[in-house]
């Protein structure tokens, strides 16, 4: 029995430090890129020692695609539960909702920007791989959503891709540079949540009349 408690611990344990490993990866590649972002400082921010690294990541770009792999995971469960939810209803009210719940996953997830902000500036294998593995889908899905929408004349005509760059700005960027919007308006924008959903969504699905 005792042999058998023993490696369960250790695989447990294994988890552990690698999920520690993720998220304290996910923070400083979201807050200074990866090429300004050491093993080191990873290591450090996880409580985890540098030598032990290799052990759970082989390279630094293995950990920043499961730190991304861990953000992209986070937002698909949380709208592939809630549109499931929404089946029932006709397609602009699952719009509606789906919006809302993107825009509370922004919230609660400021780093979701910002990793993709440091990434996205310039050409990349990493920037490659991210838009085929997690952005496309993200990009299809939302898109899908609004056409289904607008040709019944119940959201706003655009080019696929503008309207998608339109709605993730919109959405994120006052979570993803909290600091500034803090500071142009002395007030925390988490404070201001349901106001920043209700305008957006009356921005993107305003009433019908």
């Amino acid at each position: 029995m005792r042999q058998a408690i023993a490696p369960r611990r250790t695989q447990r344990r294994t988890l552990e430090t690698r999920d520690r490993l993720v998220e304290a990866a996910l923070f400083l590649f979201a807050e200074r890129g990866f090429e300004g972002t050491t093993t080191r400082e990873i290591a450090k921010r996880a409580s985890v020692a540098l030598a032990a690294l290799p052990y759970h990541f082989e390279t630094k770009d293995a950990l920043w695609r499961a730190a991304a792999d861990r953000i992209f995971d986070l937002l698909r469960r949380a709208l592939a539960t809630r549109i499931d939810e929404l089946a029932p209803l006709e397609p602009r009210e699952r719009l509606r909702h789906a919006l809302r719940e993107f825009l509370a996953f922004a919230a609660d997830h400021p780093e979701l920007h910002r990793f993709m902000l440091t990434e996205g500036t310039a050409p990349s294998d990493r920037l490659a791989w991210l838009v085929e593995r997690h952005v496309r889908p993200l990009f299809t899905a939302i898109t899908a959503w609004f056409g289904d929408t607008r040709h019944r004349g119940l959201a706003p005509e655009g080019r696929a891709e503008h309207l998608f760059y339109a709605i993730v700005g919109a959405v994120s960027m006052p979570y993803a540079v909290a600091p500034e919007f803090t500071l142009l308006t002395g007030r925390d924008p988490r404070e201001l949540r349901d106001a920043h959903a209700e305008f957006i969504l009356g921005l993107f699905l305003p009433p019908v009349r």
